[in-house]
This record gives structure tokens, sequence and C-alpha cells, in this order.
């Protein structure tokens, strides 16, 4: 063993989100469990120099909080906000930061002595999510990522569509409205310069001007030179008549951007991702559900579905890990490199206690996709639902961390134990399947499952 409790066995990776804010470094088991992760800030001055030098940063905070060397890495991948050319591991450009025409890939594989495979950040967002998120029981799936920018990835059985020049799912430059506003890529309306979190913040500032009350400015400390994502899911929640006006519209330009995507390339599901959805989810999915269900234009068979993120900030850095294991020979999509995590048998299921591996717990317990084994903590419930036998979207976010394909829920020996009906959305949008089965018999399903799995588990009535 080596720091951390990291098996020599176990091959480890690390995926890079590099991002116009931040760089975030992860450390990962080939079964996707993240066993670390580091941000450092993206310098904004100087050239590629600094950028390369938090890039280098990142990995080597991650790998010494992880506790591990570069002598133990399989593989790293790394994820690049523009275009890259992944043949000669190169960034051809980014527009928001200065990292055009560096050749990133041998530069890192020098670096830290092991293979590196670079790619766009949003394609790897799209893998990921096919990997182990909302995607991972669809052949084809379009991601759209939604927060500064939008950007979007194509997968189809396993594989990126990256395009002829490498700049295929560049969604955000779909335009949407002809002389509209001015995009950063220098064309006019874009679906980025109509939705995105810039437009947004845009629009939100030009109402304010206009002399339209807000309480936007109390939640941002009267500075609206950045309005964070957090500040507008506050207004949102506030119903503050502005915001709800500006983020109403983004979100039904997204639903028609999402119509146009289904009629052109006709994915199984449309994934969005991103921190504005993060942020403001309750409120644009089901703007955004309702019109695209509204289609007139049927298929020949079900399908087109919009589903949401079920790894968040994970997304990209498990894509960049999937393609790094790709790079190798190892792809995850292969049945022969399926590499599943190792989950305890339960048994001794009575009123009050139950054993989970070789320990007996006397409360509720959740045990996550990779077979961690926590205490449930009944206040989330408690403060979200009114009832601690009501599990909620709060509780669900943290038990179903890491993207499970499906979730048990032991009600308890009187089957108490139940999901609110946003509980139940919060499931169905993530596309994660669910059994609530009384406790003693949550035991031979959870056990018998051959699917990447958590576990809710209720031990009293």
């Amino acid at each position: 063993m080596k720091g951390n409790g990291v098996s020599d066995s176990k091959r480890l990776y690390v995926g890079v989100d590099v991002g116009g804010t931040k760089v975030l470094a992860a450390l990962v088991e080939e079964t996707g469990a993240v066993l670390a992760r580091e941000r450092v800030p993206t310098p904004r001055d100087g050239g590629p120099e600094p950028v390369v030098a938090a890039i280098e940063k990142a990995v080597a905070d991650v790998l010494a909080k992880g506790g591990v060397k570069a002598e133990r890495l399989t593989a790293m991948g790394v994820a690049i906000p523009g275009v890259v050319d992944p043949k000669t591991a190169r960034v051809v450009v980014t527009p928001n930061m200065s990292l055009t025409g560096v050749a990133i890939g041998p530069h890192l594989e020098k670096r830290f002595g092991v293979p590196v495979a670079i790619g766009n950040d949003c394609n790897f967002g799209a893998l990921g999510e096919k990997w182990l998120g909302s995607a991972r029981r669809f052949r084809s799936v379009l991601a759209m990522l939604v927060g500064t920018g939008i950007g979007g990835g194509i997968v189809q059985k396993g594989k990126l569509w990256r395009g002829a020049r490498e700049a295929a799912a560049e969604v955000g430059h779909i335009v949407m409205q002809i002389d509209g506003p001015l995009c950063g890529c220098g064309n006019r309306g874009c679906l980025e310069a109509l939705a995105s979190r810039t437009a947004i913040e845009r629009d939100l500032r030009a109402g304010i001007a206009a002399g339209r009350q807000s309480i936007l400015p109390s939640f941002c400390n009267g500075d609206l030179s950045v309005i964070r994502s957090g500040a507008i899911r506050r207004a949102l929640e506030a119903d503050d008549p502005l915001v709800v006006e500006v983020v109403r519209r983004a979100a039904e330009i997204l639903a028609y951007a999402c119509l146009t995507i289904r009629h052109l390339l006709d994915p199984e599901v449309i994934v969005l991702g991103g921190g504005v959805i993060e942020a403001c989810s309750e409120f644009i999915v089901p703007i955004v559900e309702g019109i695209v269900a509204a289609d007139r234009l049927p298929g020949a068979r079900d399908g087109g579905h919009v589903l949401l993120s079920a790894l968040g900030d994970d997304a990209v850095v498990l894509g960049a890990v999937a393609q790094a294991r790709k790079l190798i020979g190892r792809s995850p999509f292969k049945k022969r490199f399926h590499v599943m995590p190792k989950y305890p048998q339960l048994s001794k299921a009575s009123f009050g206690q139950i054993t989970a591996g070789e320990k007996t717990y006397k409360r509720d317990i959740f045990i996550s996709v990779f077979g961690q084994i926590k205490k449930r903590d009944k206040n989330l419930a408690k403060e979200t639902c009114g009832d601690s036998h009501v599990v909620g979207p709060k509780e669900l976010e943290k038990v179903c961390r890491g993207g499970p394909e499906v979730l048990f829920i032991g009600a308890g020996n009187e089957g108490r134990l139940t999901l609110s009906d946003d509980g139940r959305r919060f499931l169905r949008q993530r596309s994660i399947q669910c059994e609530i089965l009384p406790t003693p018999k949550l035991v031979e399903a959870y056990n018998k499952s051959p699917q990447r799995k958590a576990s809710l588990i209720h031990v009293t009535c």
C-alpha cells in the first residue's frame, strides 16, 4: 500500500479541467472513483507560461493530496476550453486564455512521465456523462454545458464525434437570432450570446441601468460587474420580476436550441450541465422540458429527452480520464476493461440494525456508488422535507454522487421511508433507476444487483 490506502495493484489516472477561473485536477481510480481533488486559480495575465505552471501545480498538488507519486500514474487527460488537435496534443486556439499554439500534451508527458490525452472540455464533459453519468444507458448523447459560455459534446457508441476540423458540437455558436447580440466568437445572435451566464448578466445589468427594480444587487454586495449563478438562483427563489423575466427568456432559447439539436442529430438524450444549470435547474429545466415535450414533429420511436448532468463538476475530469484510458488501449466503453467498484455484502437486517460488510450499524446508513458506507444525516431530510421519513433532492444529491445506475432504498421494516415528488424528479432527470423495498427485502435485491449502485437504508419502522 502507498499513501492514502491506495493499493499498488490499482491503476490511477489524473483528469484535469482547465477553466477560465480555475484549474481542477482529480486523482481517479479505474472504477471512476475520485480519490482527491485540487483547484488552483487560472492566471489571467502573463502569456501561456503561468497557465502551464498552474496546470502542473494542480497535478502535483492532487498527487500529493492523494499520497502518490507520478510514477504510480497510468495516464492523464487534460480538458482545454478551445479547439485542440488530439493527434499532436497541441492547443489550436483558446479564445479566453493564453494557451493558443502550446503543445501542452508533450510538455506534460515530459514533466510527469505518463501518456497525456488532450481534448475540448465540453467534449470530455459529454464523454464523462456517457461513461458514468446520466447518459450511461444510451448509445447517443449530446451534452450542452451552460456556464460563462455554452459548449457541447457529442458521443456515439462511446466515441466522440469531433468533426472534420475538431470543431464539432459548438452548440453555443448556433445562430438563434439573425442580427442578434454580438458573440465572443465574432458572429451575431449565437446561442451563447443569448442564453449563457454572460448573456444573462448583460441583460440583467441593462435592465437595472434602465431603472428596473431588483433585489439582485443585494446578493452581489452592490457590485454587478460579475453576477454569479448562485446570486441569480437566490433572486429567482425570491421571485424577483427582472431576474425571472431574463432567465425565463434564456431558458426558452435553450429549449429551442434543444429542439434544433433534436431535429438535426436526433440523439437518444440531451444532457444539460454547467454552472447555470446546476444553480438554476429548478427554474430552467421545467421550461425546457415543456417546450421540448410540445414538439409537433414526432419520431418513429421514443427518445430525444432532456436530462440533467449526474456528475456535476466531475463530468469533465472524468471524461478526461475516459479519454486517457482510451489512449492507452483500456477504453471504459469496452466490456473487457469495464471495472466495477467493490460493494459490501448486506446481511442481518432486523429492526434497528443492519450488517454491511463486517460491521453492524444501529442507525440509518447510505452506501455510495463506490461502496463506501456512511452514516445518514436525518437532519438533512428534516430541514428540507420536514420529515426524516421523506427523502428529497438535497439528500439524493449526496447519496447519488458519482452517478449510480440504480438506487436501492431500504424503507424500514414497515416501509415508511418514501421519496418526495421532487426526489422522484431528481432521479428521473438523471436517469437513475430506483427500487424502494422494506429493508429486510432490500438485502437480497442489493446483493444480487450487477449494476453500479447506491443505497439509502432505514433500519427502524
